[in-house]
């Protein structure tokens, strides 16, 4: 059986056509073609192409969260593990091609999903950095009230706006910038 189910063979197959030929080119009859199953399938298992879209974008959010999650829980110190889940998460969506071209689509789906309907994103995110940040601690002990929250909105406002003042280019820059301004947020650790 694949890991995700009896969809996973339809979001596999979507997820591929939108990296090769993007979200608006993309049908359910491609997505059908692509998993070997009818088009009414896709519809009865996943609905409209809308739906597809954010069936796709939500099962690569948890993908991502549980890689971010496996990287931070390589560090030490719960600083280092806040500190690189934040850079991490960042350069794994720079990094990913076919999340990139997902989000220069100009789908309103995806536009949607990125910005005015975005909780369906950010929540779980909320969630997973409250997590990563926790660390062993069994209580949600953050230096600052709602820092899972205002963390998880700095790295979406970074990922939909990549330039601004501070550097933040590399990973490098973004690990300093993460001991600098989000260690002291969640862990109330100065540089």
């Amino acid at each position: 059986m694949h890991p995700d189910g009896d969809d996973g063979p339809i979001l596999d197959a979507a997820l591929e056509l939108f990296g090769e030929v993007g979200i608006p080119r993309t049908t359910i009859g491609d997505v059908a073609k692509r998993a070997k199953i009818n088009r009414v399938t896709v519809y009865r298992r996943i609905g409209s192409k809308d739906d597809l879209v954010r069936a796709v974008m939500r099962r690569e959010s948890s993908r991502l969260f549980v890689a971010v999650a496996a990287a931070a829980s390589k560090q030490t110190s719960r600083a280092d593990r806040a500190a690189h889940g934040f850079a991490t998460t960042i350069d794994s969506v720079r990094t990913n091609p076919v999340l990139l071209k997902m989000f220069d689509s100009e789908s309103s789906v995806v536009l949607e999903q990125l910005t005015i309907n975005a909780s369906a994103l950010l929540v779980p995110a909320i969630n997973a950095a409250a997590h990563i940040a926790r660390g062993e601690l069994e209580a949600d002990t953050f230096a600052v009230p709602d820092a899972p929250e205002i963390v998880v909105r700095v790295v979406h406002s970074i990922l939909l706006t990549p330039a601004a003042a501070a550097p933040l280019d590399s990973y490098e820059d973004l690990l300093a910038f993460a001991h600098r301004s989000i260690v002291p947020l969640l862990v109330g650790v100065g540089p």
